[in-house]
């Protein structure tokens, strides 16, 4: 392949990523619907095999266990994830005040032992921002889960194309492969194998790991009492998908609910609570079920969740990691297919 034409090719896949990146708002349900069709499409291949029956009818048995299964946990856990993040919502207004009493409090207090008026008036502008940032990231996003996420066409757009691409998608990645250019096939090819390897490893530890997290918070949160603990716990899980940041939230806003709602005894026993629970996940959970599979520098990792959330919001912070890897991934094939044909 002449220079002109892998010059052409880059210049098109660029131009192709940019408009998709520019019209990915407009394409969230088809984007949600390739994301779970991707996840889902192990599991119809293994009741097709298990059965033995076609296609057609394992992607039936599968959404039929997955509405059943969203029945079950509509009935069981969303009731009280909803009344307790109502009530927090209902309550924000007296936990803000509260805030602002003890943090008056604490500076009266350093003020006393002698700080100096202008460091005092600094580490109160932080400490009001920080709550604030805090607290309407909470109500925030609280409010968009509770709200109407989709549409109803939205939803009804996102089911048909789940079933299109479970029904369709292998063979649409399989006609990729085969209109690609030759020389540029053996890439493509190792490009699909290896954004499964790096999806699926990050998918199935962080998910699991979540569950644990979010399985010990609420169990420890419920011992010590603290209020809206399911609701809490939920949250620990699922911000654990977030490196770093996550915990970090999670464990701060556990504890500043347990301060502010339960006193100060009860706030320091959350937050040793927290820190054992995080500690355990970080040395011992976490190496065990991930190791050191995104190969990435904690530092790395850092810069990429801001760029995320920079560019995607809070969203932006969940998917930032694998995103990279898959462009790193990516990046990684077009050196080597340059190398090859130099």
């Amino acid at each position: 392949m002449s220079n002109t034409k892998l010059w052409a090719i880059t210049i098109l896949g660029i131009a192709v990523g940019w408009v998709l990146f520019k019209a990915a708002p407009a394409l969230q349900p088809a984007i949600i619907a390739v994301i779970i069709a991707y996840l889902l499409h192990p599991l119809v291949e293994l009741i097709e095999k298990k059965l033995r029956i076609r296609k057609w009818l394992a992607i039936t048995i599968l959404l039929a266990l997955i509405l059943g299964l969203l029945a079950l946990l509509i009935d069981l856990i969303i009731p009280p994830v909803v009344n307790q993040a109502s009530q927090f919502i209902r309550d924000y207004q007296t936990i803000s005040r509260n805030s602002t009493r003890i943090i008056e409090d604490i500076f009266v207090y350093l003020e006393d032992q002698g700080l100096s008026e202008t460091i005092l008036m600094e580490l109160q502008q932080y400490f009001d921002q920080f709550v604030t940032w805090l607290g309407n990231l909470f109500v925030s996003t609280l409010r968009s889960v509770l709200g109407v996420i989709f549409t109803i066409v939205d939803i009804f757009l996102v089911f048909i194309m789940v079933i299109y691409f479970l029904a369709s998608g292998k063979e649409m990645v399989h006609g990729i492969v085969n209109h690609t250019p030759e020389p540029l096939r053996r890439s493509v090819v190792n490009m699909i194998e290896g954004s499964n390897q790096v999806i699926w490893n990050y998918v199935r530890t962080q998910v699991l790991i979540a569950l644990i997290v979010g399985a010990a918070s609420t169990v420890a949160f419920l011992l010590i009492g603290v209020r809206y603990a399911f609701l809490l716990g939920v949250i620990a899980g699922i911000l654990n998908f977030i490196p770093y940041f996550g915990s970090i939230i999670a464990g701060t806003l556990a504890t500043l609910i347990a301060l502010l709602t339960g006193g100060l005894q009860q706030g320091i026993i959350t937050l040793v609570a927290f820190l054992v629970i995080q500690q355990l996940e970080g040395n011992l959970i976490t190496p065990r079920l991930q190791g050191r599979s995104t190969g990435l520098n904690p530092v790395v990792i850092l810069i990429v969740i801001l760029v995320g959330n920079y560019f995607w919001g809070t969203i932006g912070m969940f998917v930032a990691v694998p995103v990279f890897g898959l462009a790193r991934l990516f990046f990684s094939e077009a050196v080597k297919l340059i190398r090859q044909l130099e």
